[in-house]
């Protein structure tokens, strides 16, 4: 549903290092191969929950499970201290008491695009986290409370963004659909994405 209706709050930002999105891809790629497909991890992460998980709580410890198992499987591109501050994102994001019922938890597909995403541009602060209602995650970076970017993680390395702020004095906001992640330096360049990436602010 894009950037659009209901969303979770969003919380924090930064940098911008490009790589080669193939050998990124390929990185991630064979890491949740080996970790995540594996009937034994899968068994240990649901047990008999997935059989049983009818209700939103569980249907969120089962998704925040394995978003943490497929970070897990990257770990080592990650400092510890981002490592455990990203664990405890998830640990809000995906609070029941902020879901309502009808809401679907964070997708697979999404959070693997999320995970492509930050070894692609290689911030360095994580960006604040948040969910669209249909289960796609968003990421978002903030300058001054005023300049924001948010992205939000579609299945397949596509992605929606929106930014807003003042550009040469003038505020503008702008919006992209279906960017491949590849693309993003490029679609974002006229707007000077360090802006959001960099540490400074």
């Amino acid at each position: 549903m894009a950037l659009q209706g209901n969303t979770k709050q969003v919380s924090d930002t930064q940098n911008i290092h490009r790589q080669n999105v193939g050998e990124d891809s390929n990185i991630i790629d064979l890491a949740i191969k080996k970790n995540i497909e594996s009937k034994s991890i899968l068994e240990v992460v649901r047990g008999k929950h997935t059989e049983y998980a009818h209700t939103l709580e569980d249907q969120l410890y089962e998704a925040k499970a394995c978003c943490k198992i497929k970070t897990s499987s990257i770990a080592m591109y990650l400092p510890d201290d981002r490592r455990s501050r990203f664990f405890r994102q998830l640990d809000n994001l995906m609070d029941i008491e902020n879901w309502e019922e009808d809401d679907k938890p964070v997708t697979e597909a999404s959070f693997t695009t999320l995970l492509r995403l930050l070894l692609f541009i290689r911030p360095k602060r994580n960006p604040s986290l948040g969910a669209t209602s249909d289960g796609n995650i968003l990421a978002a970076w903030v300058i001054n409370n005023q300049d924001r970017l948010t992205i939000e993680c579609l299945a397949g390395d596509k992605v929606r963004w929106v930014l807003c702020g003042y550009f040469e004095e003038n505020f503008e906001r702008v919006a992209g659909e279906a960017t491949f992640i590849a693309r993003l330096p490029e679609v974002l360049s006229p707007y000077n994405p360090g802006h959001w990436f960099t540490d400074e602010t």
